[in-house]
């Protein structure tokens, strides 16, 4: 079954049928870089990565560009506030996010174009647009009229008529329409960035940067281009308008969309302060929570961060992580040759046979992570009744099982950009967030152990099962085997 993926413009899901056979090519906006990113941002940047990981592993060889805006009105703000030139401010900035791409193990796109390095292909495209007659100019800014477009809003689903009554549209003395964009803008102070152009000093508007940097490394019909759901109106939608109108071919085939991350059901903004910037919340957590939360709701869907998913992901993870773990250790133990495969073995038999189709299906279905996601849980709860029960004996059978369910969480893995750590040193990372957020000292932890070591040679059993309720109330779970006791963190969602 091919592909399908749910096109915006269209408002269906339909099969991935690339211009190319085999081959796809993809543009999704990337960052204005005046700012760290925070765990908003961080969302199209590692689905978009899914998107691209699977397409080549279903065999298509993709050419993905995503731009870094490095000129814009913010920018020019940031560079004030920190005394300096807007040039420093991008670099720095290129770089940090970067830094956070590395941070999330998101794989660099194949052309990452900057728009002060496409000035003279972004005048060349408002050249042809006031040639064709959908463009004008006014005192030294160049705005394109949306009603010689006819098509205007068929990305958005928007009647510009319905666009401009009762909205908040601004209302600009130089425009012939209030929907009207701007192309080029001139400069209004001595100390902004600006280039020549036929129309004098300035810089170029939003929109029409992305529109030159996708032609120019993608050609001027593509497969694929994507964003979050608060850029198909306005910009993508004036990406299609000049796009079209200049070149009067389809400017993308497919149009995809990711929904929002909220904060405690609440719209991230600097406003409301409740901003986590990316790297803030890896080093408080890790990168594998983050992506793990990114991932575990379909990519269309808002998804609420709050304490709640929070703690709902680290619990996810740790169960993952330990059958993980179990079956490492297992998979280097020699078998029972006498051992027979009982019938939670036969089931975690098939449960493994049958997760590499699965999840593929799930993935072919509108890039669905959250339900892949959902098939590594059905094939750990299989698993785990295979090697908790009572009496278990590694069989051959068993083993190759446990064989199996590696390298398909380990074939997953490298898809989704999940289940790639170390099992034993994440489960430790695990750990120690969780005595960290419930204000335990592993110091402490042992101590206890230790006296109820000794409670037990003295078989002072009230006293061992004292300390036994004692931990287990704080959520630490203690397992004995013989003279020795082993301890975990308690994971409940």
């Amino acid at each position: 079954m091919p592909i399908q993926l749910t096109n915006t413009l269209s408002g269906k899901k339909e099969p991935l049928l690339p211009i190319t056979p085999k081959e796809i090519r993809m543009y999704v906006c990337g960052p204005t870089v005046y700012n760290f990113i925070h765990i908003g941002n961080a969302r199209p940047l590692v689905f978009f990565d899914v998107v691209r990981r699977f397409l080549e592993f279903s065999g298509y060889t993709v050419t993905y560009v995503m731009n870094y805006t490095d000129i814009d009105d913010k920018i020019i703000d940031r560079a004030k506030l920190e005394n300096t030139d807007s040039k420093t401010i991008t670099e720095k900035y290129i770089a940090e996010y970067e830094k956070d791409m590395s941070l999330l193990g998101v794989k660099p796109a194949s052309q990452m174009p900057k728009v002060t390095d496409h000035l003279p292909g972004i005048i060349a495209l408002i050249e042809t647009l006031i040639t064709k007659d959908v463009a004008y100019v006014v005192d030294g800014e160049v705005f394109f009229q949306i009603r010689k477009f006819p098509s205007y809003g068929k990305l958005s689903g928007k009647n510009p008529d319905d666009m401009i009554a009762g909205s908040r549209v601004e209302v600009e003395v130089k425009k012939r329409d209030p929907l009207d964009f701007t192309l080029w803008k001139p400069r209004k102070e001595a100390s902004e960035p600006a280039w020549e152009s036929p129309w004098g000093l300035g810089r170029p508007g939003w929109h029409i940067e992305c529109s030159v940097m996708a032609m120019e490394y993608l050609g001027e019909t593509f497969d694929i281009h994507g964003g979050g759901m608060d850029l198909i109106h306005p910009h993508h939608e004036n990406e299609i308008a000049q796009s079209e109108a200049a070149t009067h071919k389809p400017f993308a085939k497919f149009w995809m969309h990711n929904n929002m991350l909220n904060f405690n059901s609440e719209k991230m903004s600097k406003s409301l302060g409740n901003i986590l910037l990316t790297r803030e919340f890896i080093e408080k957590y890790s990168a594998e929570i983050l992506k793990f939360m990114l991932l575990s709701g379909h990519y269309r869907s808002v998804i609420d961060f709050s304490p709640q998913h929070l703690k709902e992901s680290q619990s996810a993870l740790h169960r993952i992580y330990s059958t993980i773990r179990k079956c490492e250790v297992l998979a280097k133990t020699e078998v029972n040759p006498t051992a027979k495969p009982a019938t939670e073995d036969n089931r975690a038999a098939k449960a493994a046979q049958e997760f590499g189709t699965r999840w593929h299906e799930a993935m072919n279905d509108d890039f669905n992570t959250a339900r892949a996601i959902g098939q590594v849980f059905e094939l750990v709860r299989a698993v785990n009744a295979m090697v908790d029960r009572k009496g278990f004996q590694l069989s051959t059978e068993a083993k190759h099982t446990v064989e199996n369910f590696l390298q398909q969480t380990r074939e997953l893995g490298d898809v989704i950009n999940l289940l790639r750590e170390d099992s034993n040193s994440y489960l430790k990372v695990l750990r120690t967030l969780a005595l960290k957020e419930r204000n335990l000292d592993e110091a402490e932890i042992e101590a206890l152990i230790a006296n109820r070591i000794e409670a037990r040679k003295k078989k002072d059993f009230a006293t061992s099962d004292s300390i036994r309720q004692q931990l287990l109330s704080k959520g630490i779970e203690l397992k004995d085997a013989g003279d020795d006791t082993t301890w975990d963190v308690m994971f409940t969602a």
